[in-house]
Formats: C-alpha cells, sequence, structure tokens
C-alpha cells in the first residue's frame, strides 16, 4: 500500500458502490430546487443565486427560502446548462465529490500519522529521513479509515440525493481549505488561496463556519505560527459571506414552525439531545433502519426515550475520555491529534442537537462532518495499540458488509415511490413523509390511498402548506369542489404556497366565480408570483369570461 494506490483504490470502490445511484431519478426537494426551478436552468442566472435563497417555484422572479447556498445554485446550473434535466449528470458530480472528499480524508488521517510516526522516531533517536514516509501498516489504517468514510450507509443520503448536495461541496472546499493551509510555509502573501475556499464552503452551506473553527484549533494546535495567516483567510472569508449574505440577499436565520422540533419548547429540544445522539451513534455501528426524514420530540424523560440513550452517551463518551487520558499518559503528540478529532466529532454533532431549531429533528446527512472526528479518534487509538495490524484488518473487514448496506441503500433512492414505500415503514407519522408517499401513489393512480396519507400529514402538522394543496386537488378529483376550495386557502394562509395560489383560482373559475377569481388573481395570486405563467393564462381566462369579445365580421 502506498499512496497512489490508496487513491486508486478509493476511486475504484466509490464508482463500484455508487454506479447504481447514477441511474436513480430526481427525489423529493430535488423536483422543486431542480426540475421547476427555472432560475438554475441557465448559468446565465449566476448573479441571482447570491441575492437570494434557493427555490424558484411558482413564478416569483427571485431565490426563495431560508437558506443561502449559492455555489449549489451555480453548479446546478452549470450542470443544467451542458445537460438539462438529465438527472444522471447531477448523480455523477455528486458521487465524483464524495470520491474526492473520501481521497481528502485520506491525507487528513495519513498526514497525521506521518506526524506521529515522525515523532515516535525522534523520540527514540533512529536515523530516519526529514520527511518519513508512514509505515505500510499506517498507510492501511489511514486507506481502511478513507474507506469507511466512503462507503458508510449513513453517507448515502448526501451522496445521492441531489439537494444534499451542499453538503459535499462545503466537506470538500473546507478541506480543500484546511490542506492549503496545512501546506503554505506561513507566506501571508498567499492567504488568498485559503480565504477563497473558506468563502466557497461557506457559499455552500452554513455548517462551513465549523469547519473553519476547526482550521484554527488545527493551527492552535500544530501550526501556532501560521495563527495570523489563518485568522486573516478566516476573517476574510466570513465578513465577505455576512455582507452578501445579510446585507445583499437579506437571508437571515429564521424558521418556520411546521415541524415538531421546531414547534417544541428549548427544554423538549433539550430532552431530544442524548436520543438524537444516540440514534447517530446506534446509526454508525447499526446501519440498519436508514430513512431520509425523521420528525419525533422527547417529551417526558421516560426510560426509551431519555434515560436509556443518555446512559449509552455517558457511557459511550465516557470510553472516549478514557481513551484520551490513555494516550496522554503514553504521548502527548498522539493525545493532541485524539483531542482535535474529539473537538470535530463534538463541533460537528453540536451543531445539529436542536439547541437552535432545525427543520428534521436528525437527518443522516448531517452526520457527514462528524463522521470524520469519530473515525479520526479511531484511528489514532489503533495506532497506538500493539495489535495495530490485526485491527487495520478488522477495520477493512467491517468494510464489505458496510458497503454491500450502502449499496442496498442507494437502490430506495431509485424513484421517489420506492424510496418513501420502503422508509415510511421506519418513520412512522412523519408528515412530509407522509405526503410525500401520497403525492407517489396519486401519480401512480392510487387516488384512495393518497388521500388517506394526505389526511394523515395535514392531521399530524396543520401547519404545514404542502398537504392542505394535495389534499384539495384530491378532494377536487372527487368533485368535492367546496372543501377543496377551503384546503386550498388554508395552504395559503400557511404558507404562500403557489401551487394552492393556482388551484384555488382554478377552482373559482370551475365555481364560476369569475368576480372572485378576477379579485384573487388581481390582489393577491399575480402580485406574489408575477411570472406564474398558469396564474397569467387563468387570468387572461376570468377576463375573457367577463367580458368576452365582441363578434368580428
Amino acid at each position: 500500500m502506498n499512496k497512489k494506490r490508496a487513491i486508486f483504490l478509493l476511486i475504484f470502490a466509490g464508482i463500484a458502490i455508487y454506479s447504481l445511484s447514477l441511474f436513480n431519478g430526481f427525489v423529493w426537494d430535488d423536483e422543486e430546487q431542480v426540475v421547476n426551478n427555472t432560475l438554475v436552468h441557465t448559468i446565465a442566472n449566476l448573479p441571482s443565486f447570491f441575492t437570494g435563497s434557493t427555490f424558484n417555484t411558482g413564478g416569483t422572479g427571485t431565490l426563495m427560502g431560508i437558506y443561502y447556498k449559492p455555489l449549489m445554485s451555480f453548479f446546478f446550473a452549470l450542470i443544467y446548462t451542458f445537460f438539462g434535466p438529465q438527472a444522471f449528470f447531477f448523480h455523477l458530480f455528486q458521487v465524483g465529490i464524495h470520491i474526492l472528499n473520501s481521497v481528502l480524508v485520506f491525507w487528513l488521517f495519513r498526514s497525521f500519522l506521518v506526524y506521529l510516526e515522525r515523532s515516535k522516531n525522534s523520540k527514540l533517536k533512529t536515523s530516519a529521513p526529514a520527511d518519513p514516509p508512514s509505515s505500510r501498516w499506517n498507510d492501511w489504517l489511514a486507506f481502511s479509515l478513507a474507506l469507511l468514510f466512503l462507503v458508510h450507509p449513513i453517507q448515502v443520503e448526501a451522496v445521492v440525493y441531489v439537494s444534499a448536495l451542499q453538503d459535499v461541496l462545503f466537506f470538500c472546499f473546507g478541506m480543500l481549505s484546511l490542506r492549503a493551509i496545512a501546506k503554505n510555509q506561513n507566506n501571508l502573501r498567499l492567504f488568498l488561496l485559503p480565504a477563497i475556499l473558506f468563502l466557497l464552503s461557506l457559499f455552500s452551506k452554513e455548517t462551513a463556519a465549523v469547519l473553519i473553527l476547526l482550521t484554527l484549533v488545527f493551527v492552535l494546535l500544530f501550526k501556532k505560527g501560521k495563527l495570523l495567516f489563518s485568522a486573516l483567510a478566516a476573517g476574510g472569508a466570513v465578513l465577505i459571506y455576512a455582507f452578501l449574505r445579510f446585507v445583499v440577499a437579506k437571508v437571515f436565520f429564521f424558521h418556520q414552525d411546521f415541524s415538531p422540533i421546531m414547534q417544541a419548547p428549548l427544554p423538549q429540544r433539550l430532552l431530544s439531545i442524548p436520543k438524537i445522539i444516540f440514534v447517530y451513534l446506534k446509526t454508525f455501528f447499526f446501519p440498519d433502519r436508514l430513512a431520509i426524514t425523521q420528525h419525533w420530540v422527547v417529551v417526558n424523560p421516560n426510560f426509551p426515550d431519555f434515560f436509556g440513550p443518555l446512559a449509552f452517551d455517558f457511557l459511550f463518551f465516557a470510553v472516549l475520555v478514557v481513551c484520551g487520558i490513555w494516550l496522554y499518559q503514553h504521548s502527548l503528540k498522539a493525545f493532541k491529534t485524539y483531542l482535535f478529532f474529539f473537538l470535530w466529532f463534538v463541533f460537528g454533532l453540536v451543531l445539529h442537537l436542536q439547541l437552535f431549531p432545525l427543520d428534521l429533528t436528525l437527518a443522516e446527512r448531517w452526520f457527514y462532518l462528524p463522521l470524520v472526528g469519530l473515525l479520526g479518534m479511531l484511528g489514532i487509538v489503533v495506532y497506538s495499540l500493539k495489535c495495530k495490524k490485526v485491527l487495520v484488518l478488522l477495520l477493512l473487514a467491517c468494510a464489505l458488509p458496510l458497503a454491500t448496506r450502502a449499496i442496498s441503500r442507494t437502490t430506495d433512492w431509485k424513484n421517489g415511490l420506492t424510496l418513501f414505500s420502503r422508509d415510511i415503514a421506519i418513520s412512522h407519522d412523519v408528515f412530509d413523509l407522509e405526503n410525500n408517499y401520497g403525492v407517489e401513489l396519486f401519480r401512480a393512480g392510487q387516488y384512495d390511498e393518497a388521500k388517506a396519507h394526505f389526511e394523515k400529514s395535514t392531521a399530524v402538522a396543520p401547519n404545514w402548506w404542502t398537504n392542505w394543496n394535495n389534499l384539495g386537488a384530491s378532494l377536487e378529483r372527487e368533485g368535492n369542489l367546496i372543501s377543496a376550495a377551503q384546503d386550498y386557502q388554508k395552504a395559503i394562509a400557511n404558507g404562500d404556497y403557489y401551487l394552492a395560489y393556482e388551484n384555488y383560482a382554478g377552482i373559482l373559475a370551475k365555481q364560476e366565480k369569475y368576480e372572485e377569481a378576477k379579485e384573487f388573481l388581481e390582489n393577491k395570486a399575480l402580485p406574489k408570483f408575477p411570472l406564474n405563467y398558469n396564474l397569467q393564462q387563468m387570468y387572461l381566462y376570468v377576463k375573457f369570461k367577463l367580458q368576452p369579445p365582441s363578434d368580428q365580421k
């Protein structure tokens, strides 16, 4: 094993495991962020990506939403410009970035193992070159850890879900910035490269702030002479990002309380933290029950939901602390490296522990960053043990069943009907999963089953808008126009959903309420969605019905 062979094997393994996903379609938010998002259909709209959020559906003319990810929109537009709405090329790009990230993870682990090997040689006063290569088994160790990062089934969501492109993007640019700082010879004139990479990472996802913080921690622990250099790069990137996000795009941090965790007060969210950590760790060790969306809140501190997970979390972190103490007693440099990965793991987790409410209780793609910290700690412990060779072989052996599970999971993402039908058996009473499954059933002509899932979604999340619109569409199809109109109005009141505006205007026209339809279109619908073609056509139709043109000779 050497560096080149390791990189080749990682590329080969990535292609082998994720090749089936290249033929998957667009799923869930992919339709709204790519297929129906007209602004990302051409790269000519590049300036608009930095002046709004990520959604442009319904004809608003601007990118709307609560996130600021202009780089994701840029890559969507770049791919769409050359290949159109072909999901294959979106998946190909995302899989390629994930494989590159695995190579960067290999570089990270190998660099630290070389550092520790050099320190050991220096301590033993053995003759060694100034920059000795790591031993064969150290290369195997770095490779095995990077391979686990590549193939772990918890990664599938971040790799095959097109709307999760931001997760692999921010990590890629963040790792490149860390590498640029580690390799730079403290030349202040060259701070521009890591600053640009920091900025690109932030433009991909807000979580990049954690990687920037970890880079500064890395400098403090291992490269103190580069502190000024790194602070300038990080500070400059953050200031530019903040100016463009808050001043230019005016995209602030706020949330809409349509999911259970968003509605939960802080004490309930704090009660949920032990179970959130437990589910992430359980999924890491036993990735059997994977699901795209999970909405739950721990309301009462019972044993299954609070005390049991809390005991497991306490035991797990106690083991981490004991390992840290043992490393501190044996090697200060190994301990510093372990501490760095421990902080990597903790910082990556904290951002997703609902101290600030997010739109999901947890998501597998949110473990993309913490996973590196967990694997890094594991690698340092294995390196420091005498049975390193046996443990490395064991890690390599673990990669095979994980890869098999990952391949199986990629097939779940073939299309929306396949994914939602399988995940709904795991995630029960989840409002968006019920709604999404209902949409796929409706498209498949299973109208009664679809309606049942829409009704369940509205019962679980009455403050959402998409489910009310879809329930209204089911009722309209049955001919129940009055109830359908009421549901469309609920969707409009909850979230200004453009399809609800279209459907409500259409149902007014069906009821021949042309004056009411005209007033609704003029005063409410078209001012919000001035570029919406369907609303424009409906407005012309209503005006024609109210004032038909005179007969012409």
